[in-house]
């Protein structure tokens, strides 16, 4: 029997992208309207395919309602109402026309970006794995595990955990907020890219890090100095600094005709690239295959204290986890405060 969408009908919206098509459109080309897209997993083979086709997971962003029933279409309301002015939104940013409505959906499209991707919501995934790997520990310690969990006594460190995904949907209004309070800090530019070089983008566009730092080792690092570069098309980018903040609220145009600086911006992109890559044509092969293997991923360090547990957590460039996909039928059933003799 089929499970209600949320508008009362079984017509489920089943695709969900997690990059926007709008979004994608800018690196179409030829009449079929195709782009370049490389898999991390297998970079030297590009699929040439419409943005329709690609980034998407069914079910991502469904949740399940008290009733047993699925909500397929609240978060995807939520984001199309960003994704429906973005035509609008660059088409000003091709004239140089920037109004306050214009730059509150630039800014909701480079929010939305970062904090919707897989990779934002792998991190907090591997984050739950971590802290409840931790607090069974704990409560092993304590020898309070519930009689359920006894027999992992001994491999809490190795037992597989999965957690379930519609549990990361609570942390992306966190993600947004603290998103939010970084991108105060800093000034915008628009970059107009006439080297003829284009910008490539990913399924995890939006990157940031601190420019001290020599090699980009940690990406994702919120210090007192930030670079931050989104690319909007092949031949604009949306490139943040807290150096830029002197210039005022509304990002200036700036023509960048460095072809050295162009390569430099696409390599950022490349490395912070998770799942995808993508590209108008296949003069990027290269660069996006050196940079395949690779992504932002969690870096985690607990400390334990007498009365006290601390997660030092951030990113690194590392190898993609494979998170274990949450199976309710293999759980070891309910689990409640009690069973921890809380």
């Amino acid at each position: 029997m089929n499970q209600l969408g949320s508008k009362g009908s079984t017509s489920e919206r089943k695709r969900h992208h997690f990059v926007s098509v709008t979004y994608l459109n800018a690196w179409v080309s030829g009449p079929a309207k195709k782009l370049h897209a490389y898999r991390s997993d297998d970079a030297s083979k590009p699929l040439h395919i419409r943005p329709d086709e690609i980034a998407f997971e069914n079910y991502y962003y469904s949740q399940t309602r008290p009733d047993g029933t699925r909500d397929n279409d609240s978060f995807e309301d939520l984001f199309g109402g960003v994704e429906t002015h973005w035509p609008t939104v660059m088409k000003a940013l091709k004239i140089e026309t920037l109004d306050r409505a214009v730059l509150h959906r630039l800014y909701a499209m480079v929010t939305m970006m970062r904090t919707r991707v897989p990779a934002a919501r792998n991190y907090n995934e591997e984050i739950m794995t971590l802290e409840t790997r931790t607090g069974l520990k704990v409560f092993a310690e304590m020898g309070r595990l519930p009689e359920k969990l006894k027999r992992y006594e001994n491999e809490l460190d190795t037992v597989d955990i999965a957690i379930e995904r519609q549990r990361t949907l609570g942390k992306m209004a966190d993600d947004m907020r603290s998103f939010g309070d970084l991108t105060l800090r800093l000034g915008f530019e628009i970059l107009v890219n006439d080297t003829g070089v284009d910008f490539i983008t990913s399924d995890n566009p939006v990157a940031y890090f601190d420019p001290s730092d020599a090699g980009i080792r940690h990406p994702y690092i919120n210090n007192e100095k930030v670079e931050l570069y989104f690319p909007l098309s092949p031949t604009l980018a949306l490139h943040g600094a807290n150096r830029l903040r002197r210039f005022g609220q509304t990002p200036r145009f700036r023509t960048l005709s460095d072809m050295s600086k162009v390569r430099s911006i696409n390599r950022i992109t490349a490395r912070f690239a998770y799942g995808l890559a993508f590209a108008r044509d296949r003069s990027h092969d290269d660069l996006i295959a050196r940079h395949s293997a690779t992504s932002p991923v969690l870096d985690a360090k607990v400390v334990r204290k007498p009365k006290e547990i601390q997660y030092h957590i951030g990113h690194r460039f590392a190898a993609r986890p494979e998170l274990l996909k949450f199976r309710p039928e293999q759980c070891e059933g309910d689990l409640y405060e009690e069973d921890f003799n809380l």
